[in-house]
């Protein structure tokens, strides 16, 4: 079932968000989402994040949502340690936990994601948004 909005032009608040189907909110995050345009829903995915953020009772080094491959959406959270429990996903929206696995310096840190293998990420933000 198709969204009876336009993701490309008009931006959501969580509750708005929240209150969307999963079938639309699938159909925005498959079509409408781009990892190359990230600007396209960018306030919507802000406003997931930022919530997700507020409701987690765990402590983590870097929030956000980004594409993890194929241009599936993800929201993602980094910890240093892999004991800390983390949802599966929020507001129907899958959450990747990742698992800093060695400090290459101040800011950067390899990481081993859940789904995506493992990657250098920059910790320099507490939260990204793409």
């Amino acid at each position: 079932m198709k969204s009876r909005i336009n993701p490309i032009t008009e931006e959501l608040t969580f509750e708005e968000w929240d209150g969307l189907s999963f079938e639309s909110k699938r159909d925005i995050w498959n079509h409408h989402w781009n990892p190359y345009k990230p600007e396209i829903g960018k306030n919507t995915k802000r406003a997931i994040v930022e919530r997700f953020a507020n409701d987690l009772k765990a402590d983590f080094e870097q929030i956000g949502i980004s594409s993890f491959g194929w241009t599936v959406y993800m929201l993602f959270v980094i910890v240093k340690d892999s004991k800390i429990r983390i949802p599966k996903e929020f507001s129907d929206i899958s959450v990747n936990k990742g698992v800093i696995i060695e400090q290459l310096d101040n800011n950067r840190v390899k990481v081993k994601f859940g789904y995506g293998g493992t990657t250098e990420i920059d910790l320099t933000d507490k939260m990204k948004i793409k």
